[in-house]
């Protein structure tokens, strides 16, 4: 969180590590999570987090799918896939992602890349 604090304090946005955009989500007047996108030609790259005391209350699902539609919505839908990438041993994460509709693409022994293909808007 803090090189998007730092830029913040710099410019006024919120610029996280390699340029991707970041957003907070909020629940309850209470910041939830973090959405981060980078939006590179037909591919829109995300990284997200839910605050810990947000999880295993059945709210990944929704935050997840609400932040992708955030970023349709932001980047005018110039997307075909969501590309994520998430620690293999993140299984609760996982879980998640596959129930929204992400397709494991790539594995090495750390990391999953993970692919949603967005339908025709």
């Amino acid at each position: 969180m803090t090189a998007y604090f730092d830029s913040f304090n710099k410019t006024g946005r919120l610029i996280g590590p390699g340029g991707c955009e970041g957003f907070a989500a909020i629940l309850d007047n209470d910041t939830a999570g973090l959405f981060e996108f980078n939006s590179d030609g037909s591919t829109l790259e995300i990284g997200l987090a839910l605050k810990p005391s947000f999880i295993g209350k059945g709210l990944g699902a929704t935050f997840v799918r609400d932040g992708i539609e955030f970023g349709v919505q932001y980047y005018h839908c110039k997307h075909d896939v969501v590309k994520l990438v998430v620690n293999a041993q993140n299984k609760a994460a996982i879980h998640v992602y596959e129930k929204v509709g992400f397709t494991k693409i790539e594995q090495t022994e750390n990391d999953i890349e993970m692919r949603l293909v967005l339908k025709e808007r």
